[in-house]
């Protein structure tokens, strides 16, 4: 009988042990990383938005070409500069891309870190972002949709995005993510 009274006491002992150690204060690192597994995030749809750029080419005026410099020529050196209009040579891109950020956590992050891959037909990565969302006012089970602009996307038709907060995040890639940084007063 004194064997079993032993052997119960030893198991609740042992109980006690694992209930501490998961009651334990954790570090702010670990504490930001278990309330970032009640976050989710996922894309809603987007815009491209074309630009087309211009240049401007310069065409140097030779010294001496007359006595008086034109109006559009650049003063002050041996030789004027004067602006001409290539017209457009390039676009520029950049996405509008609607989110919907939903937490359930116990306590709120004041902001979080979101993973944004943009991927081409073939699902092959083509390009990622780490944007950085203030999270302070974001009210717990109601997801809330927003707009991120991304700029100058190498964009082509048939690509696509994903949104997500990552979780786990290694220890050696927490100095990414911001909210890592401010956990630990930096």
């Amino acid at each position: 009988m004194t064997n079993k009274k032993n052997v119960r006491f030893a198991l609740m002992l042992a109980l006690a042990a694992v209930v501490a150690a998961a009651c334990a204060p954790k570090s702010p690192a670990e504490r930001v990383a278990r309330l970032r597994s009640f976050y989710t995030a996922r894309p809603i749809g987007f815009i491209v938005d074309a630009k087309p750029e211009t240049a401007m080419a310069t065409a140097k005026t030779p010294a001496g070409a007359g006595d008086e410099a034109p109006e559009s020529a650049a003063v002050g050196g041996d030789e004027g500069v004067e602006a001409a209009d290539l017209g457009p040579l390039a676009t520029r891109q950049d996405v509008l891309l609607d989110i919907l950020l939903q937490h359930d956590s116990p306590e709120k992050l004041p902001g979080i870190t979101l993973d944004i891959s943009m991927v081409d037909a073939a699902e092959k990565p083509v390009a990622s972002w780490k944007v950085w969302v203030d999270t302070a006012k974001l009210p717990k089970a109601t997801g809330t949709q927003f707009t991120n602009l991304l700029e100058d996307v190498p964009y082509e038709e048939g690509y696509a995005f994903s949104v997500e907060v990552r979780h786990p995040i290694p220890v050696e890639e927490r100095g990414e993510y911001r909210e890592f940084a401010q956990a630990e007063g930096g």
